[in-house]
């Protein structure tokens, strides 16, 4: 154990007192603040830029009402000024030379876009016409505040057409069928609190967060291993160590280089969440929702045992290969078990308490990140959670087994790179 423990803080004081361990301990949260900060900001701003719109009215009763519209000030710029001016272009009989024109305009930025409103627009009553849509033609077609502005501004007008040939008054109908939102509240046993999507959020950047960790602390390992094998200070490291000592103290090492690390990022979470409204735009429909204490306890459960169990794994590959080159063929179904999680994310995120979600999150590969999913979404029966970390230690004690015997060979083999057949005779020997 004191052989182990040596190689531990050797590991842990050479990675800690690296320039790239202290900036990316520093520049971690920062950047972590950048993702997530600056997307909901810039989200929130308008863009200030005049629109010239041409509008091909073949119903002959749009384009009035439509201009009147957006004089509103909703629609208008910071300025006071009207954001989208429309330009009304009197259908020809030949409706495709008016499109080709409509075009070379759009082209030679004379107009920021056309929209083509067919001549049935208006009516109701069959299938058929409900489907057909009023055209937008632009160069750009991402902008979509202005696509939900002028799609608001133009079925505020259709409808209100509809409704008045049908003899109804819009604005006493308008108030029969206003929306009701629903507003969702997310009841615990600390109460209710509204949720507008931050659990979403947070579970989903937790996962992708012990995703990359174990991801990059592995690789470290990996890197470590094969370094010291290149390099040969292996032989006369293992002069005095067993390769099962030289192995653990390495990943025991490292993981704890993660720890320290996400122990500094969480007490920069704690200190950044006291003032987390400070960049939420105001009126903006988003809060972030309280994080329970047994939501980190869980986190740093499964991130060890997460990374115990992939660690044993890059340890072995690199004591296999001669270069990270070779190691490529190695890594890939590793990053598999990393990957297929990730991509379950959204489904077990939705639906925690399914079976196949219970079933998915029992699967030792998956377990670190998919129960650890399930209990920030919804906590479930402390059986099933208690299963999953039984079978993630029966599945690291044997991985660690299996590396062990691959890893007391390969890492004193040089040379070609070892096949299947090979690795298997490496497990069995003696």
């Amino acid at each position: 154990m004191r052989k182990i423990l040596s190689v531990i803080k050797r590991e842990y004081v050479q990675i800690v007192r690296t320039k790239g361990f202290i900036i990316g301990t520093i520049l971690g949260p920062v950047f972590m603040f950048v993702l997530i900060a600056v997307p909901i900001i810039v989200a929130s701003v308008s863009v200030e830029e005049q629109e010239t719109i041409g509008v091909v009215d073949l119903a002959q009763e749009v384009f009035m009402d439509l201009d009147k519209k957006l004089e509103q000030s909703e629609y208008k710029l910071k300025d006071g000024l009207r954001r989208y001016v429309l330009i009304k272009f009197e259908p020809y009989s030949n409706i495709e030379e008016l499109r080709n024109e409509l075009r070379e305009k759009v082209l030679n930025k004379e107009l920021s876009a056309y929209i083509f409103i067919p001549e049935d627009i208006l009516e109701v009553g069959d299938a058929e016409s409900a489907e057909r849509k009023v055209e937008y033609v632009s160069q750009h077609t991402t902008d979509f505040e202005e696509l939900r502005d002028l799609n608001r501004a133009l079925n505020s007008v259709i409808i209100e057409k509809r409704l008045k040939k049908e003899g109804l008054d819009p604005q006493r109908v308008a108030q029969y069928v206003k929306r009701v939102e629903l507003r969702p509240i997310k009841v615990t046993k600390r109460g209710e609190e509204e949720d507008t999507g931050g659990t979403f959020l947070i579970t989903y950047f937790l996962g992708l967060i012990i995703y990359m960790a174990i991801l990059i602390y592995g690789t470290i390992i990996m890197r470590g291993v094969i370094e010291e094998k290149t390099s040969k200070v292996v032989e006369v490291v293992l002069s005095s160590l067993k390769p099962f000592q030289l192995m653990m103290g390495k990943i025991l090492g490292i993981g704890a280089v993660g720890l320290t690390q996400f122990s500094i990022w969480t007490l920069f979470g704690v200190g950044a969440s006291f003032y987390s409204t400070s960049f939420i735009p105001a009126g903006a429909d988003f809060k972030l929702p309280s994080i329970p204490a047994y939501v980190f306890i869980y986190f740093v459960v499964f991130f060890i045992l997460g990374y115990f169990l992939f660690g044993t794994f890059y340890a072995a590959i690199g004591s296999m290969v001669n270069s990270e080159k070779e190691a490529q063929q190695f890594i890939f179904p590793v990053t598999m078990f990393l990957i297929v999680p990730i991509l379950l994310m959204i489904f077990i995120i939705r639906s925690p308490n399914s079976s196949l979600s219970v079933i998915l999150s029992l699967i030792p590969f998956f377990t670190p990140i998919l129960m650890f999913l399930r209990v920030t979404v919804l906590l479930p029966p402390f059986s099933q959670i208690g299963a999953s970390i039984v079978i993630l230690i029966l599945t690291i004690l044997l991985m660690v087994w299996l590396s062990s015997k691959i890893y007391r060979v390969g890492i004193l083999m040089y040379g070609k790179r070892p096949n299947f057949q090979e690795i298997v005779k490496w497990i069995r020997y003696k």
